[in-house]
Order: structure tokens, then C-alpha cells, then sequence
């Protein structure tokens, strides 16, 4: 049975926390409209939010895209652009924290070091004391996981290569502009043939020839780089909403996702 949900519905199902972990909800500016902020790139997280509450910290996300007047340089930001998503697996932030000690300290004393064998004290104390810690707390988030969650790409519609992961365990799946987002949870993967067959599906959008040796000719004239990609650590994922609404695939049957929507 495939089973659309409602966002309340979801939260409740997704991963629970450790105590160190917090669900993270961002806001990011997405979109061909980048190219008119030069400060901005194409996929820019504007601000971070997060809780043990992940209804709250989404709540709190979806209030300021709707109310406040998000802008850069004194130019507002087109809201169609700024898009609700979150880290798809739980940030632990106790490994965030040791993550950020040990690189932040490590990347000061290279950098310091650097300068002191030029002889450039001013530059040297120029590093110690820039404050960029948070920043480096920021570009560490998706590693500081405890992977419960894989990610599945499949940027078409198109049934035929949706059943390419017929096996698959997939027990969430967020439909997309252009495809669907397949959540594949570690606890529902039976055998390491499992894992085995979707890395191996992942090769194959990676490259043509591995993809004719796996499937043979027949979706081969249709066969795009990364049509379907297994993301990474812990990839931002939409929240849903009408436009990106969720279904549970009860059976974790992919078939059953194909048969639904035919």
C-alpha cells in the first residue's frame, strides 16, 4: 500500500534522536535567479534552524520564508526561490563540536605556522584572530552523522527506470519537480547484496558502459549521467509540502510506488 502523508504524519515517522542530535531545517536560495545575487551561489543556505522538535524548527523555518523580507545587498529574495529543506539524517552535535575543536585548532596552526616561517607576524596574529568558527561548524554538519537515512535521486518520471530498483527497500519517497526523492532506511537492508545492488545502480548513471553491461540496450538511448544518484553523507531534503508531498511505501516495494502512479 502506498500511503500519501501529511507533514505531521511524516515527522513523526523520521528518525528519532540521540541525545546529543538535533534535527537541522534550513532555508536556501535555489534556482537560475543566483545568478542575479554575485554574493550568492547557485544553491545558498540563508539561515539554519534547529531542535528537538522537528515540527518546530520546520515551523520556524516556514514563518520566515512566508513573513520576513529575505534580502542580499538590499535586494529582496525572489520567494518561488527560497526553498524549506533539512539534513536528512539527525546532526549529532557532540561529534559536531569535536569535528570543529580538532579542524579549527589544526587549520589555525597550519595557517599560523605558514606565516611565522615567512616571517610575517601580522599575518600570524591576523589568523588567530579571525573568529570563523561558525562557519566551519557549518560546512561540517553533514558529517557529523549517524547515517540512518540513504538517499536516492531520480531526477524522471519515467516508470521504466524507477523499476530499475526493484529489490530496493524504500520506505519514503518525496516527489520532486523533475523526479522523486527514495528514502532507503539502514534497518530495513537485509544483506549487504542490497547495498551492493544500489551502488552498483549508482555506477551505472555514472557511466554509460556500466550501465549497458548491467542493463543491457534497451533503456540505453534514454541513459543520462546521474539520472538516478545515491547522495551523499547526509544530503538536504525537501520538507514536505503540496508542492513536494510524501508518500510511504508500507511494503517497501518500489513496484507498488510504479503501479500507483501509472
Amino acid at each position: 500500500m502506498v500511503k500519501k502523508l501529511s507533514l505531521t504524519e511524516y515527522s513523526a515517522k523520521i528518525p528519532k534522536l540521540g541525545k546529543s542530535d538535533y534535527y537541522v531545517v534550513v532555508l536556501i536560495f535555489r534556482g537560475e535567479e543566483t545568478k542575479k545575487f554575485p554574493k550568492l551561489k547557485r544553491h545558498s543556505i540563508l539561515k539554519r534552524y534547529w531542535s528537538k522538535d522537528f515540527p518546530e524548527a520546520v515551523s520556524e523555518a516556514m514563518a520566515v520564508k512566508e513573513c520576513a523580507n529575505l534580502t542580499v545587498d538590499g535586494k529582496p529574495l525572489p520567494r518561488q526561490n527560497v526553498k524549506v529543506m533539512y539534513y536528512l539524517n539527525p546532526v549529532d552535535f557532540l561529534k559536531l563540536s569535536y569535528l570543529v575543536s580538532t579542524t579549527f585548532i589544526q587549520e589555525k596552526m597550519n595557517t599560523v605556522l605558514a606565516s611565522l616561517r615567512k616571517g610575517d607576524l601580522r599575518g600570524a596574529e591576523s589568523v588567530l584572530l579571525r573568529g570563523d568558527v561558525f562557519s566551519l561548524a557549518f560546512s561540517n554538519m553533514a558529517k557529523a552523522v549517524k547515517k540512518h537515512v540513504i538517499m536516492i535521486d531520480v531526477d524522471t518520471k519515467d516508470k521504466e527506470f524507477l523499476s530499475l530498483l526493484e529489490g530496493v527497500p524504500v520506505r519514503f519517497v518525496i516527489e520532486t519537480q523533475h523526479g522523486y526523492h527514495l528514502h532507503v532506511y539502514i534497518e530495513d537492508v537485509k544483506d549487504n547484496e542490497t547495498l551492493k545492488k544500489l551502488y552498483s545502480i549508482n555506477e551505472a548513471f555514472s557511466r554509460k558502459d556500466s550501465f549497458k553491461r548491467l542493463f543491457g540496450e534497451k533503456l540505453l538511448v534514454k541513459w543520462k549521467e546521474s539520472l538516478i544518484e545515491v547522495k551523499g553523507t547526509n544530503p538536504l531534503e525537501y520538507v514536505p509540502t503540496d508542492d513536494y508531498p510524501v508518500y510511504e511505501l508500507e511494503s517497501r516495494d518500489v513496484r507498488k510506488f510504479v503501479e500507483f502512479r501509472s
